[in-house]
């Protein structure tokens, strides 16, 4: 790490510190509830985001300025959330309080995808341990979403709207959004469309091949709201098209989900109220190795066509009680999964990747809040049942030996018991204390599970199809996996000191049953994986293992229009049953943000730092990297209430670096080198104007 490395992390560490000191005495401004910049904000409980604020085109990249919160990226739009060192199907992502049932096995549709930026309302990251209410199964963390379907009206109908468009030099990267409503106090028609495209992105390295994307996101929705009930219905189509995954094996030819919902809520006492939501969604994904890179040979070449529907349903009673508030209620999850890969140049040639695969999760829970003049409590129980099962497999159109050695793995799959049941219980307590005005602690503690995904059970060959983990690694399933149990402490705090605002927390985690890969002992997996990619694969398994740090957000004001901010995050995981560490966890990273807010107009440069990562898993072939830091500079004007312009220039000293959480090269014919990291984008400028009425 170079001085500019150590000076700036010493800044991240220290600076909160310093101006603490500085300005406890500060007794002149009213204590606020939360860290205020820029539209992000960050309590003791939660991190929110204005993301059509944010000039992303992967809603998920804005999980890179939340305390805690990270992404892996495998591509443009393939955004896998990570929180504390857990990331994936471990994290419950809802948009607009449902989840999404994935099409693909390798995550390329993840569930923040389905958000294109300028037409999301908010994302809100839960700090600390999730909920029971939150989602059937949420171990690693709990992210939720609202598109921006505009606001109810007056007496009278009205029309409000919003046009938008930003252009990113590097790629060609454009977004284009508009909005139409239609509103009077009760009643509310949205209407919501956003285009995104770009072409292939260029590092300091050279130009990342296939980086290119197309995405188009619909959305029509009616809403009512009266004194006693709130209603809203909505049905979406998400059709992406063409995008590059280099970080996979193979590319999206497109992705076509229809997705609809429905959420109620009615007030039915004074002292009594229900809530309940459904969503449903249907997805055809056809992914390939050869259009978007560089073919292999004819006989290598390979699409998989995978589909995704899922159910995903909930329904509360909340009593206002005099000592407390008490919710009670039931949900689920009803999924199903499938998956073929072919070849087009041989028409014989097919294997039955996951044939009639469903994974339902039903569950119920009880949550206990009570308030009082400075304290909160919040206790929940819950209880899930998960049942899974998948189909016969095949496979055909392959030379001997090896059409021999699948059939008798598919044979094997076959003749085996492929139906699983689970049994959950999860409990979480919470408890949050008002020292002062100005402080606030949080307590917390957690005991959450997770059942075995479908990929991890019924990988019935050696294959990639590994929900993004990317690891360049083959892996088979195992049917005798139990589920993960995470048992979690969190303590935390917030305090104003009038020019200064601090929200540290602190976590350990202890995960009994971690699903992670291990070598193969499956002799026959083996000799089948090393003739298809030259090594053993891994299998899914049951370890031990830990994971702790610490994230704090902060913000000092250094006058009436300058403030400084910034965010740390730290996590460690490792094995505990054997020396190694966890894969795929970002290093020690933080920003430090100087704004200047005018009337008008604001500007932000800031300096974004990530400390190197050694501390890399062997059973994974992780590669480490080296730490880096990147200055960005962000400018806003707004002229009026209805028109915004905005600028913003990233990697501003065009800094040669490469992310830990991005994947590793797997496309032929890139400027990047095969089994490479991938680099990050050159210095890239993009504009936008935002109109509204």
């Amino acid at each position: 790490m170079n001085t500019l490395h150590l000076a700036a992390a010493a800044a991240c560490v220290f600076l909160p510190a310093l101006t603490a000191a500085q300005s406890t005495s500060n007794n002149d401004a009213a204590a606020p509830e939360e860290i205020v910049v820029l539209g992000r904000s960050v309590t003791t409980t939660a991190t929110r985001v204005e993301v059509d604020r944010e000039m992303l085109v992967d809603t998920a990249r804005v999980l890179k300025d939340i305390p805690g919160a990270n992404l892996n990226s495998n591509g443009l739009i393939t955004g896998i959330a990570q929180y504390r060192g857990m990331y994936g199907d471990r994290i419950a992502v809802d948009i607009d309080e449902t989840g999404i049932v994935s099409g693909g096995p390798n995550a390329m549709d993840t569930p923040l995808s389905y958000l294109s930026p300028m037409l999301t309302e908010e994302l809100v990251v839960d700090r600390g341990i999730a909920s029971v209410s939150r989602a059937p199964e949420s171990i690693g963390g709990y992210i939720g979403t609202r598109l921006a379907r505009g606001d109810f009206g007056g007496d009278e109908f009205g029309i409000t709207g919003t046009l938008g468009t930003r252009y990113s030099s590097n790629g060609d990267v454009s977004t284009s959004v508009g909005r139409l409503t239609f509103a009077n106090a009760s009643h509310r028609v949205s209407m919501l469309a956003e285009l995104d495209n770009g072409s292939s992105i260029d590092t300091p390295e050279g130009e990342i091949r296939p980086s290119e994307l197309h995405r188009e996101r619909y959305d029509l929705s009616y809403g009512y709201s009266s004194s006693a009930s709130e209603v809203l219905l909505y049905a979406g189509r998400l059709d992406t098209e063409d995008a590059g995954t280099p970080a996979l094996p193979m590319d999206i030819r497109y992705i076509k989900t229809d997705l609809v919902g429905l959420q109620w809520s009615r007030s039915l006492t004074e002292t009594l109220s229900m809530e309940a939501r459904y969503a449903y969604n249907d997805v055809e994904h056809l992914m390939d190795n050869f259009g978007l890179r560089q073919a292999p040979p004819a006989m290598q070449q390979r699409q998989n066509l995978a589909e995704g529907k899922g159910t995903q349903f909930g329904i509360a009673l909340l009593y206002d009680l005099d000592l407390f508030d008490l919710r009670v209620g039931l949900d689920g999850v009803l999924a199903e999964h499938g998956a073929t890969i072919t070849n087009p140049n041989m028409a014989m040639f097919r294997v039955s990747n996951f044939n009639d695969v469903e994974r339902d999760v039903l569950g119920a829970y009880l949550e206990v809040n009570a308030q009082r003049d400075n304290s909160q409590l919040e206790l929940g129980l819950s209880y899930k049942s998960i049942s899974t099962n998948a189909g016969t497999v095949d496979a055909m159109g392959m030379p001997e030996p090896m059409l021999t050695n699948l059939m008798t793995l598919a044979d094997r799959f076959n003749t085996s018991d492929r139906s699983q049941d689970y049994g959950r219980m999860d409990a979480v307590f919470k408890y949050r204390y008002r020292r002062s005005e100005r402080t606030e602690w949080t307590f917390e503690l957690g005991s959450k599970t997770r059942a075995p995904s479908y990929q991890e059970l019924y990988l019935w060959l050696p294959l990639e199809a590994t929900g993004g983990l990317a690891d360049g690694r083959n892996y088979i399933g195992d049917m005798n996996l139990v589920p993960e149990r995470a048992n979690e402490v969190v303590v935390g705090f917030s305090h104003d000191a009038g020019r200064f605002s601090v929200s540290p927390q602190l976590f350990y985690r202890d995960v009994n049953n971690y699903i992670q890969g291990v070598p193969s002992t499956n002799m026959l997996a083996n000799m089948v994986s090393t003739m298809m990619s030259g090594s053993a694969p891994l299998m899914y398994a049951n370890v031990e293992a830990k994971l702790w740090g610490g994230d704090m957000a902060w913000q000092y004001s250094l006058a009436e229009r300058w403030s400084l901010d910034g965010i740390v995050s730290y996590v460690r995981g490792e094995r505990t049953d054997l020396d190694d560490n966890l894969y795929r966890l970002a290093p020690l990273n933080g920003s430090i943000g100087l704004s200047y807010a005018a009337d008008a107009w604001r500007i932000k440069p800031e300096v974004v730092i990530y400390a190197k990562q050694d501390r890399v898993s062997q059973y994974n072939s992780e590669q480490a990297t080296a730490g880096y830091e990147v200055v960005n500079l962000a400018f806003f004007w707004e002229p009026s209430e209805a028109l915004r312009f905005e600028a913003r220039l990233d990697n501003l000293f065009d800094e040669t670096y490469q992310d830990h959480l991005v994947g590793i090269n797997r496309a032929g014919g890139s400027d990047i080198p095969f089994g490479q990291r991938l680099y990050g984008a050159e210095r890239t400028m993009s504009i936008g104007v935002i109109a509204s009425f």
